[in-house]
């Protein structure tokens, strides 16, 4: 157990989709892990459990990407994992599988929620719109989880956003705490947030 009032969270990426490989981005897409995803969440999932033996519970995005790292995780651990659709990516609507390359230079995107965090693409989401739901699970696990530790399993912008506005109090910029695949970061949840681990990746062997 953890001291009353904290709540321990480890944020963990999911394995490598062919979209990453591609640099394309898939946000609300559903893709399945890639085989370099699938050697990379069972090599996190062994090594996560074996040093976090005491997780409570672990909670996925419902994507199948994160479902399916959670549940490499789960099976080393022996939990079922809890789909919550807050913790998915951050869906760009039309712009959806573009490359980022083409993102910044076709379609103004990455200027675009620079200037306005409310701007979202057609049927999309906005920075501020992702920020919020993923605080909202947070907070509602944090005072569900109080003196445990549980692992979330998400995707790189929702996380990177939700980190942002946690540690820096705005969801944007948020490209420095976009985490690896599989990465693990470990936040302490009480008065304040407290990032004492981010982007782990050492259970990775190649």
């Amino acid at each position: 157990m953890l001291v009353s009032g904290k709540t321990r969270f480890l944020l963990i990426r999911h394995g490598e989709i062919d979209a990453n490989a591609k640099r394309l981005w898939h946000g609300s897409t559903d893709s399945d892990l890639n085989a370099v995803g699938i050697r990379q969440a069972e090599q996190m999932g062994i090594e996560v459990a074996k040093d976090h033996p005491n997780i409570a519970q672990i909670y996925s995005s419902p994507l199948k990407r994160t479902y399916a790292t959670a549940s490499a995780l789960g099976r080393a651990s022996g939990i079922n994992p809890i789909k919550l659709k807050g913790l998915r990516e951050y869906s760009i609507g039309e712009l959806e599988g573009t490359s980022y390359q083409s993102l910044n230079e076709d379609h103004d995107f990455f200027n675009s929620i620079s200037q306005d965090q409310d701007f979202s693409p057609k049927g999309g989401e906005s920075v501020n719109g992702v920020n919020q739901r993923m605080l909202d699970v947070l907070k509602e696990l944090a005072r569900e989880h109080q003196g445990e530790l549980i692992a979330l399993v998400s995707h790189g912008a929702a996380m990177a956003i939700a980190l942002a506005s946690l540690l820096k109090g705005s969801p944007h910029p948020f490209h420095e705490y976009h985490m690896s695949n599989t990465g693990v970061t470990q936040l302490d949840w009480s008065d304040k947030p407290v990032l004492s681990v981010f982007d782990d990746t050492s259970h990775l062997s190649d």
